[in-house]
């Protein structure tokens, strides 16, 4: 996963309590590109990453995206999706695919950089 790379390249707190889930959850599924479609567009969500950092993922249906995190980080960029894959181009940092599962209502998303499974909550 490529997506957001240079931005999630930052190292991680050093604090051997910081716990950083690798897999999905159990039961999870690879959504098809439709559906992921109809789950992102026109939708802002909210992630907080194992570190501590929150970002704001804004999907337009036009297939812009914007992204704000809590340390003061900007960017705009467009989106598209794949069966089980939500791939971004930015302007400030490079683009790429991430893997996705959903769970009932929950839309989870792995970190190509680090690994980590986040989950994307809708505001």
């Amino acid at each position: 996963m490529r997506f957001l790379s240079a931005f999630l390249f930052v190292p991680l707190c050093a604090s051997a309590q910081v716990v950083m889930p690798t897999e999905f959850p159990a039961d999870s599924a690879s959504p098809s590109a439709e559906t992921l479609r109809g789950k992102l567009a026109g939708n802002t969500f909210k992630v907080r990453v194992a570190d501590g950092n929150a970002w704001r993922l804004q999907y337009k249906a036009n297939g812009y995206a914007f992204l704000d995190t809590a340390n003061g980080f900007r960017d705009t960029g467009t989106w598209r999706v794949e069966d089980g894959k939500l791939c971004g181009e930015w302007r400030k940092v490079n683009g790429g695919c991430n893997e996705v599962r959903l769970k009932g209502e929950a839309l989870y998303l792995k970190r190509t950089a680090n690994g980590e499974v986040v989950v994307m909550v809708a505001e």
